[in-house]
């Protein structure tokens, strides 16, 4: 019972000199196990995370070494995370649907989105080549407001009145749509 008292009251310090003891087992169920999506760092955090388990957990009247329970509860974490990404995996094979099945109609979302998609692109052409030309204002308010700014808070920002940010962002779209649809005809 003092060997469990011991190890529930390690410092960080101590933590990381032991875990570093352990990041051989960790690098072995890293070339063992493939988890989609999880990095090097991502494994050595479920190993400080199953290391701090097994520590709590530890019981030395059990038969079994530190560095054996320890393999064990991170394996045990490892396989949970395999299962979890499986069932996400099931699911999504659950949940597909074949186009001939429910008809093309059902997909016209799809396709609107698709269409603002080349819009957007086609937007971004005009604006990189310059063949829209716009004023020192009505470029700083399109900027900000592509990267999600509100009206009332490019004018604080640009020291102007929301009323003159909605105008120069009412013209640009102007000159966008008379552009676009001069590059359609």
């Amino acid at each position: 019972m003092e060997n469990v008292e011991y190890l529930e009251t390690i410092d960080s310090m101590v933590f990381e000199e032991m875990f570093q003891q352990y990041v051989p087992i960790i690098y072995k169920m890293e070339s063992r196990y493939l988890i989609r999506d999880f990095e090097h760092d991502d494994w050595l955090q479920e190993g400080r995370i199953a290391l701090n388990s097994a520590l709590r957990s530890y019981r030395t009247d059990r038969g079994t070494t530190f560095g054996l329970y320890y393999k064990m509860i991170l394996e045990n974490r490892i396989r949970s995370l395999l299962r979890r990404q499986q069932a996400k995996k099931r699911l999504a094979q659950q949940q597909a649907v074949s186009i001939e099945k429910v008809g093309s109609e059902t997909f016209s979302e799809y396709f609107h989105y698709h269409q603002q998609l080349e819009e957007s692109l086609s937007i971004s052409e005009l604006l990189l080549k310059g063949e829209i030309t716009l004023s020192q204002l009505e470029t700083y308010a399109l900027y900000y407001y592509i990267r999600g700014e509100e009206p009332f808070e490019i004018a604080k920002r640009l020291g102007e009145t929301e009323k003159a940010i909605r105008n120069a962002l009412n013209r640009t779209k102007n000159k966008i749509k008379k552009e676009l649809a001069a590059e359609l005809s």
